[in-house]
Parts: structure tokens; C-alpha cells; sequence
């Protein structure tokens, strides 16, 4: 069932949502292509720069990835909360870091002089649509694949289309649908054969998390509790790892992925540690791998409780979640009440969201 974006994802307004971008005809975002006897390895970390560079820059809460051969996914929250507390500098520093005016001989940006960031900030009506834009899924979206593009199709010496269309985009309504979604998407590489735990997932988001975490298992947290220390053991390859160097001007913090649980000066996506994740997502690995029976481990259904998922249900729900559900995703209540808001009758993923959530939100202990 057909739906404009913006009636769904609307400017000014807080959501979480999927995006999903796949590449046209036989286009790589990386790997070996048996078919033209090219290696495009060298490309595996741009998209994971540019994520990194461009959530230092909008007020955009990137909560997943996962980078694939010919596809991507992400998952974004907005923060036009964050964005309405910037001042007209600040709107104007941001804007000018992500459209730059100068640049150095071999064609890196200059960051934006005094002069530049004053006359931008000193007219009031341009500040306000840049302020919108800098919280904007549209624009953030645009600038990830936009900048992914015309790399590729310089070095490919080609022009025209590099992704088949448009990102497709699906709400998450609530914490259930959230953390299935997060879970599908860090998941990926195993589930298509690529990788055979969380750790060796190359560019996804839990790859990360764990890097960061064992570099500083004590960040707030970040630590395992006694007993749950049960991550799957395993060396992360560091070529495999993104590039430290910051690239973006305008400074994202020593960690930019978005917390699972809130921190002091960030907010979270989840309710549940950093540890409970990477836990969920190592014993959901093991479920969904070809050679292994699947089965809910014990230790799993105190988590997917607490965030209104049917345990019984979880192997197939974070298997096919991009199936199951198109347009969005959430517990039955919040799908009837999205669905009054929208002026519909239902979406697609009413039956899916009976087996897979609770009928309502869990409320808070």
C-alpha cells in the first residue's frame, strides 16, 4: 500500500526509521564482481566514513547499519530537539561544514571561515530552513547516497543512476520494533552466509559496538555484568575496521553511533545495556546460522519481554523483518493508532505484528 513519505515521515517531528538503498543493474558498493574480474575492496569503508562524517553534522541519531555487496541499510532517528537548540552560529557552522565553499588544491574542504559562518547566520529566514533540513531523514539520506554515487560513477568513468531508485523507508513505531529491526539489520552478513558471528560482520553496526566496547568496556553502560560475559570470542580484523581519522569539522564525540542505553549527555535508543545488546544480537546469530537448531535461549526472554517481543517468534521475526513488514513496523495498538493518523484502514504487517509484538506497549517497571 502505496503512502507519501512525507505523510509518514514528518519535518519538526521525532521517528525512527529503517532506510534501505540498493544498487542499480550489477553496480558494487564493495567486493570481488566474478563477472568484470573487478575488486571494488577499496570502496568498503565509504559508506561507513560518510555515515560517520555527515551524524557529526545533522541532528540524526544513527542507531544501525549494515553495509552489504549491492545494498545498504541504516537505521536513523531524528532529533529535531537537538536541532531547535543550536544557535543561528551553530546552524551556520554545520551547513557551510557539509556544503563547503572553499577548498585546498587536491580538493579537500577548508573549514568555513569567521567571515562566511557571520553572513550565513546574519539572515534569519535562510536559517530556519537550513535548521530543518539538518534534522531532515530526506536530506540526511540524500547526502549519504548522493556523495556515494558520483565516487562511484567518477571511478567507473560512467554517468546516470548508481542506486535503482529512491531509499525506501519504513517507520519503527515503538522499542519492540525498534530493536527487531536493529537486530535484522546487524545481522545481515550472517544471515546471507557472509560472516559466521557478530564480531566478523564486517561494516555493520555491531561490528562496531564491540570494537568500542572492548576498547572501553567500562563506558557508561558498556560493561557486561558478571554472568552475561558470554560474547562470542573472536579477533576483529583492523583492516576490516573504519578509518579513526575524523573527517568531519564539526567534532561527533569519541563514539558516534548512537548509545543503545542513555548516557549522561546522550540519549539512548533502547532499554536495555549495551551489553544486553551485543549479548541479544551474539545468541540471535547463533539461532539464525544454517548449522545451528534453532531455538530461544532462557537467558533471551526476560529482554524481548521487557520490550514487548513474542519470544517464541523472534528467530522468524529478525530473519525476514524486511519482509514482514513494509511501510512500518510496531506492537497492534501503534499500528492501529498509525494507521488512524494516516487515514487507512491498516498496513501491510497487521498479521506479522500479531505474532511477532505484544498487542501494546510494555509499560515501564
Amino acid at each position: 500500500m502505496s503512502l507519501p513519505r512525507s505523510k509518514y515521515v514528518q519535518e519538526g517531528k521525532e521517528g525512527v526509521y529503517h532506510c534501505f538503498s540498493r544498487c542499480v543493474r550489477r553496480a558494487f558498493l564493495y567486493g570481488f564482481d566474478a563477472h568484470t574480474g573487478r575488486d571494488f575492496s577499496h570502496r568498503k569503508a565509504w559508506i561507513v566514513n560518510r555515515l560517520r562524517q555527515i551524524a557529526g553534522i545533522f541532528a540524526v541519531d544513527v542507531c544501525a547499519y549494515a553495509v552489504m555487496e549491492n545494498h545498504c541499510h541504516t537505521i536513523l532517528r531524528t532529533r529535531p530537539d537537538i536541532a531547535a537548540s543550536w544557535s543561528d552560529q551553530e546552524v551556520a557552522t554545520r551547513w557551510l561544514a557539509l556544503f563547503p565553499k572553499n577548498y585546498r588544491r587536491r580538493g579537500a574542504a577548508k573549514l568555513p571561515v569567521e567571515e562566511q559562518i557571520r553572513a550565513l547566520a546574519s539572515c534569519p529566514e535562510r536559517i530556519t530552513t537550513l535548521r530543518r533540513r539538518l534534522c531532515s531523514l530526506s536530506w540526511f539520506m540524500g547526502q549519504l547516497n548522493e556523495f556515494i554515487a558520483r565516487a562511484a560513477n567518477k571511478e567507473d568513468g560512467v554517468k546516470g543512476r548508481f542506486w535503482e531508485s529512491r531509499f525506501k523507508c519504513k517507520a519503527l513505531l515503538d522499542e519492540a520494533a525498534i530493536a527487531a529491526c536493529m537486530a535484522y539489520v546487524d545481522l545481515n552478513p550472517i544471515r546471507a552466509g557472509g560472516a559466521k558471528t557478530p564480531e566478523e560482520s564486517d561494516f555493520t553496526s555491531i561490528q562496531e559496538r564491540i570494537c568500542a566496547w572492548r576498547k572501553d568496556p567500562m563506558r557508561p553502560g558498556g560493561a557486561i555484568p558478571k554472568g552475561e560475559q558470554n560474547v562470542h570470542s573472536g579477533t576483529i580484523r583492523r583492516d576490516t575496521m573504519t578509518d579513526n581519522a575524523k573527517s568531519d569539522p564539526v567534532d561527533s564525540g569519541d563514539y558516534w553511533l548512537c548509545p543503545i542505553s542513555s548516557e549522561v549527555h546522550r540519549r539512548g535508543i533502547l532499554s536495555m545495556t549495551a551489553a544486553e545488546y551485543i549479548d541479544l544480537i551474539d545468541k540471535s546469530g547463533r539461532m539464525i546460522r544454517s548449522d545451528k537448531q534453532g531455538a530461544i535461549d532462557a537467558d533471551l526472554r526476560p529482554i524481548l519481554l521487557r520490550i514487548g517481543a513474542n519470544p517464541q517468534a523472534w528467530t522468524e521475526t529478525i530473519s525476514d523483518f524486511g519482509d514482514k513488514f513494509s511501510l512500518v513496523a510496531g506492537v497492534i495498538s501503534n499500528l492501529r493508532d498509525f494507521a488512524d493518523q494516516m487515514g487507512r484502514r491498516w498496513f501491510k504487517g497487521v498479521r506479522a505484528a500479531r505474532v511477532a509484538f505484544a498487542l501494546s506497549p510494555p509499560q515501564p517497571a
